[in-house]
């Protein structure tokens, strides 16, 4: 008998509360940096160049694949709520350096920055080590999908809300002490992430002080079906999580849209996050994951196409953007409940903390691969600013989104080995669907 399922229903219930909680007021700076155009308005107003802030947004995957596996044996030595308060307060501490770059000068305001996103995007590989093990310790398997849903639905419509309200704000040019305000209250809110997670239920016997990293590690490596997947996960991380920040900075920088309309069509985009958490309850109780894992994939495929064939010339282009930033986040929504769900059921027990890492660093791997590769692409001569096709001219950008439609496509070749399209094996675990 797990842990979990040695709670009671109140106790649990209540742990479900704290974590939505937790991940209400924590998930509001991820937002920010991953799906909002908040960061890439301020980078572009301390006059950073497109492949800075590209480079910037791929810090995440960059630290994370080479801290993950590390920080997994650190958590079993600290503890899982030790290792999250110091995240936190990190995270905090390089939100507020982000705010206070321009204070620095117009020469080491950019790198000042670069250094506070370094820093928050650093304590992430520790807090996404410990999430999933502190959330194993009161989910049981049948009560994971709905989890994922309900917490993700709630956590995207606030900061959606959040995000849209603050597109109105902003306006055509917003002022730099607005822009400052708003990154360092987002900054604070991180500590609310800790105060909640402080609160969650441990098991006492999930602290191995005396683990064996090596041992550890080559269990993850000898379960053949947590390999597999973590290696599709990483081909397909190369083409989905490049998509959103390349089409942000190209509607800045090459359609010129007003810094108010770029965030109002990321807020669209939220809004596609929120409708895919909302429904991915429903179907992972009726669908098996294999086809919601197919379906997100496919997805990408054809929004990466759209891009590269969508001209700015277009009648409602606009509104077509924000439709396809509505379904970019909508397909990234499934991806990560998908994620979830294989994570927790494929590591094999007593091997969860170095299991969800190995996944996650492969994860990351794909997601620095494909942000560094676009902002080197988009700081060099290896692509065409501009050429022609069928009497059309396209620009880099859409050069940039042909590739990742190729990726995406590239990627399929490894969905017949996904665990969930195998039939089941003993490695499957602990199968949520």
């Amino acid at each position: 008998m797990s842990f979990a399922e040695t709670l009671s229903l109140e106790k649990r219930r209540r742990a479900r509360f704290h974590a939505y909680a937790a991940c209400y007021f924590g998930c509001i700076s991820e937002v920010m940096l991953d799906s909002s155009a908040i960061l890439v308005l301020f980078f572009t107003m301390l006059n950073a160049s497109p492949r800075v802030i590209m480079f910037s947004s791929s810090l995440t995957g960059i630290l994370a694949l080479f801290l993950m596996i590390p920080c997994s044996t650190l958590i079993e030595r600290w503890g899982l709520k030790k290792s999250v308060k110091y995240s936190c307060f990190a995270g905090c501490l390089g939100f507020l350096m982000i705010a206070g770059a321009p204070c620095f000068g117009k020469d080491a305001a950019i790198p000042f920055a670069l250094l506070g996103t370094f820093i928050y995007c650093a304590q992430r590989a520790v807090y996404g080590s410990a999430w999933y093990p502190l959330l194993d310790n009161f989910l049981c398997p049948q009560e994971r999908g709905s989890f994922f849903s309900v917490m993700r639905t709630g956590y995207m419509i606030s900061s959606g809300i959040l995000f849209f309200l603050l597109g109105l704000l902003l306006g055509k040019e917003p002022p730099f002490w607005l822009m400052q305000t708003i990154i360092s209250v987002t900054g604070l809110m991180i500590l609310l992430r800790w105060y909640f997670v402080s609160k969650f239920p441990e098991d006492p016997d999930s602290i191995a002080p005396n683990i064996n990293f090596n041992k550890a590690l080559r269990t993850s490596i000898r379960n053949a079906p947590l390999t597999g997947f973590s290696i599709y996960l990483c081909l397909l991380a190369v083409a989905y999580t490049s998509l959103l920040p390349v089409t942000l900075i190209y509607l800045k920088k090459y359609i010129n849209m007003e810094a108010g309309t770029v965030q109002i069509l990321s807020s669209v985009g939220i809004g596609g996050s929120i409708f895919g958490y909302f429904v991915y309850g429903w179907c992972s109780r009726h669908l098996k994951l294999k086809w919601l894992e197919l379906a997100a994939h496919a997805l990408f495929i054809f929004l990466a196409v759209a891009l590269f064939a969508l001209d700015k010339s277009t009648p409602g282009f606009t509104l077509i953007m924000g439709g396809i930033l509505f379904l970019i986040s909508f397909g990234t929504s499934w991806i990560l409940c998908n994620n979830s769900l294989e994570y927790l059921a494929l590591a094999r027990p007593g091997n969860k903390t170095m299991a969800i890492a190995f996944c996650q660093t492969y994860h990351s791997l794909g997601t620095a691969l494909g942000r560094v590769g676009c902002a080197v692409l988009l700081g060099s001569p290896l692509l065409a600013q501009t050429w022609e096709y069928e009497e059309n001219y396209m620009c880099i950008y859409q050069s940039i989104f042909l590739l990742i439609a190729v990726i995406a496509v590239f990627a399929l070749v490894m969905i017949p080995i996904l665990p969930s399209f195998v039939p089941k094996h003993e490695d499957y675990y602990n199968s949520a669907s």
